[in-house]
């Protein structure tokens, strides 16, 4: 068994590929918590993940795939199955739609079924798309033992006899304290939530409910990471301000929304409601204090508008409310529709616009949405 930091990031693909190929178990971080893999279509490896898990055949695996052209291949994709892949996907979700039957007995589930997680990590997409074929995704923990957010807690688990079945071990570091993604049965016209993770599907299939202000925050960030998935171009050589614009009814949480996108961002200052002022700005600081998808991009802004109280376009022309989405800001608008057609139409055109949409759906419960332009 040997162990790998995730720091050389080519290093480490490259010499997972090599261990998953040969049939290995591979202990590995993922965007929830520590996982198990193996190669999904090997027999011999699905079989030595079962005796190490004492899992009974029949008790389904989830596998993950690069991107949903390769879930096509092992899977039957509906009409809810293919909503949730557009719009939900990367992230914390394990959609089940029927098997293909193209994996390892033990894999899909009695009735056929099988489970694909796309996740929200590079690695773990990566290593799928370099060895071709889809790999596990079953959590890093024994049989009615607690998920594991680090090497340290996966290893308590086990006997020195379990140890040795271990062929690779990728340390990430402390995991947040994420839960396993949410499953989701997509096989009938109504979509089933099957577990619960810290992101579910609401009533339509591109919203995401919230019944608390740290579950909005976590859908928040969760969007911000869609809005643009890498550090890299192409926003960074197109020089384009990203401008999210919250909609929906007073206290349904938009500048909960808020707020979460600025911690995300680093933002150390306590981000207050702009209601009276209409705009706050905040710096982004050049190290944040956690990795950020804009850290490399030169983010030096973060703003933060409410337009409840706009009464006139005048009001907006005083503030040069279309001069503020710089190059390298990033912007929160909560009352959209406040600023008028014509200056929506202009964002729109300038900046990478994202409406945000909260609904009640009852006293405790939001439905949230995200539309790119």
């Amino acid at each position: 068994m040997r162990t790998i930091k995730l720091k050389k990031f080519e290093k480490v693909v490259r010499e997972t590929v090599e261990v998953l190929r040969a049939g290995g178990l591979v202990v590995f971080p993922s965007d929830t918590v520590y996982g198990l893999a193996v190669e999904a279509t090997s027999q011999r490896a699905v079989d030595k993940l079962l005796k190490f898990k004492d899992r009974f055949t029949g008790k389904a695996i989830s596998v993950m795939v690069a991107d949903e052209k390769m879930a096509r291949d092992y899977v039957e994709l509906s009409g809810s199955a293919k909503n949730i892949y557009k719009n939900l996907l990367p992230g914390p979700f394990t959609v089940i739609s029927k098997g293909k039957h193209k994996v390892a007995k033990g894999v899909e589930a009695e009735n056929g079924t099988l489970g694909i997680r796309i996740p929200d990590n590079k690695l773990m997409r990566e290593l799928a798309r370099k060895l071709r074929k889809p790999i596990t995704a079953t959590s890093a923990n024994l049989a009615g033992k607690n998920p594991c957010y680090s090497v340290g807690a996966f290893w308590k688990q086990l006997s020195k006899k379990k140890r040795g079945m271990v062929d690779l071990v990728i340390d990430g570091g402390k995991l947040p304290n994420n839960k396993p993604s949410t499953v989701i049965d997509s096989t009938e016209p109504e979509i089933k939530v099957l577990r619960r993770g810290d992101l579910v599907t609401g009533s339509a299939r591109q919203t995401l409910v919230s019944k608390s202000e740290k579950e909005t925050g976590k859908i928040a960030e969760f969007f911000m990471k869609r809005i643009n998935p890498s550090p890299t171009p192409p926003l960074t050589r197109r020089g384009i301000a990203i401008v999210i614009g919250l909609s929906g009814d007073l206290g349904c949480g938009k500048t909960v929304f808020a707020r979460a996108i600025g911690k995300y961002l680093g933002v150390k200052e306590k981000i207050n409601s702009p209601t009276f002022v209409i705009m706050n700005e905040y710096e982004i600081p050049l190290q944040p204090r956690r990795a950020s998808p804009f850290e490399e991009r030169g983010t030096k802004k973060f703003l933060h508008f409410d337009l409840y109280r706009i009464n006139s376009q005048y009001e907006l022309e005083e503030i040069k409310f279309l001069e503020q989405f710089t190059p390298g800001t990033v912007s929160c608008i909560e009352w959209p529709e406040n600023m008028g057609k014509e200056n929506l139409e202009k964002l729109k055109k300038a900046t990478n616009y994202v409406s945000v949409n909260l609904e009640y759906v009852d006293e405790e419960t939001r439905e949230i949405k995200m539309e790119s332009k």
